[in-house]
């Protein structure tokens, strides 16, 4: 997808209406992208009083409803919200492209104008979307982890915003409505792993999941994909292959657009291990494995060495914490990194060989 001009895209703002959120998202997208079309697509009887002439197309849509999934922690499942949101305002557009996005997320730049997909091979095969779809990096997730325990998640591409050609994404939304409440309810009746991190989840799968595994059977006709936690070798692979084919993920700062909601404000996908998540360089090791093993990745065992020294991992995400981090932590954060880096230190020197005869 090359670079595109604001006069060529519908913004899809989708979801609830949120005083002071919503109107700084429609604020921010009036300002960097003055000539795109701005679909707004929230519930009927919202309170538009504060908003109003901030969007040129309003799509009022009938609530299907949210099912608590977790009793412990009370959240709700919002799947059918977003798909019904989403499906009625991409239908209402009128631009070649659309960038659907949450309501309380807003643009601090025009990067979203620039984003590009370098990767230039797909398997025609295994690709359902005219060109591949851009997606958020937080929550495009391979591992999830609690309690330092990594537990592998399938088809798992954030659904916080989304950009690519109308029709693409269309046909992305183009998916049945959950059965409610069986779909969120799903493991108070069905049996669970003793060793699932989410212990109090009772879902069938997430809202990230249920769009992209749904999206792939369209492709992969055999997949049989039953709740989040049916990670076999099969499943694994047709989830690689269908989300290097079909979409690329991009950080927060090259979309150059953040959230406001004060719980995700802190999330930084860049303290983690790039091996968990859909950084640049797990994105590289899947294109050269799914779509051009020519592909050259000079830093990919570097990286892979780096991270598995001892101490490594820690180190990082101790030091990005120090330079994130609110100055009442700061001291707590240098802290820890310094004592990161030596214990890292002596560890290199360990595995090298470099010990004292």
């Amino acid at each position: 997808m090359q670079e595109i001009k604001s006069n060529e895209i519908s913004v899809i703002v989708q979801g609830r209406v949120e005083m002071p959120a919503t109107r700084k998202c429609l604020q921010s997208i009036r300002k960097y992208l003055p000539d795109a079309e701005i679909v707004l697509s929230t519930w009927e009887n919202s309170d538009l009083t504060h908003i109003k002439g901030l969007y040129n197309i309003l799509v009022l849509n009938k609530d299907p409803g949210a099912v608590i999934f977790d009793d412990k922690e009370n959240k709700q499942n919002n799947l059918n919200r977003i798909l019904v949101s989403s499906q009625n305002g991409i239908k209402a557009a009128t631009r070649k492209y659309v960038l659907r996005l949450r309501s309380d997320l807003i643009l601090k730049n025009k990067n979203v104008l620039k984003l590009a997909d370098n990767f230039k091979v797909r398997n025609p095969e295994k690709s359902l979307f005219k060109h591949r779809i851009f997606a958020y990096d937080i929550f495009s997730i391979k591992y999830d982890i609690k309690k330092r325990i990594k537990q592998r998640m399938l088809f798992h591409i954030s659904d916080w915003c989304y950009l690519g050609l109308k029709e693409d994404l269309e046909e992305f939304f183009n998916v049945p409505l959950v059965k409610e409440p069986d779909f969120s309810r799903y493991f108070e009746l069905q049996s669970k792993p003793a060793d699932d991190i989410h212990t109090t989840r009772l879902w069938k799968m997430s809202p990230e999941q249920y769009f992209t595994s749904v999206n792939a059977v369209k492709v992969f006709k055999d997949l049989k994909f039953n709740n989040y936690l049916d990670v076999t070798e099969d499943n694994i692979i047709i989830s690689e292959e269908f989300i290097i084919n079909n979409f690329r993920v991009f950080s927060q700062k090259e979309w150059g657009i953040s959230t406001l909601k004060e719980e995700y404000k802190t999330i930084k996908m860049s303290v983690h291990s790039p091996f968990i998540y859909y950084s640049k360089v797990e994105q590289l090791k899947d294109y050269k494995k799914y779509c051009d093993n020519t592909a050259e990745i000079l830093e990919l065992d570097f990286l892979q060495k780096l991270y598995d020294t001892k101490y490594y991992e820690s180190l990082r995400k101790h030091f990005l914490q120090l330079i994130y981090c609110k100055p009442t932590k700061k001291i707590t954060e240098l802290i820890s990194t310094t004592s990161y880096l030596f214990k890292f230190i002596f560890s290199a020197i360990k595995e090298c060989g470099w010990k004292k005869k």
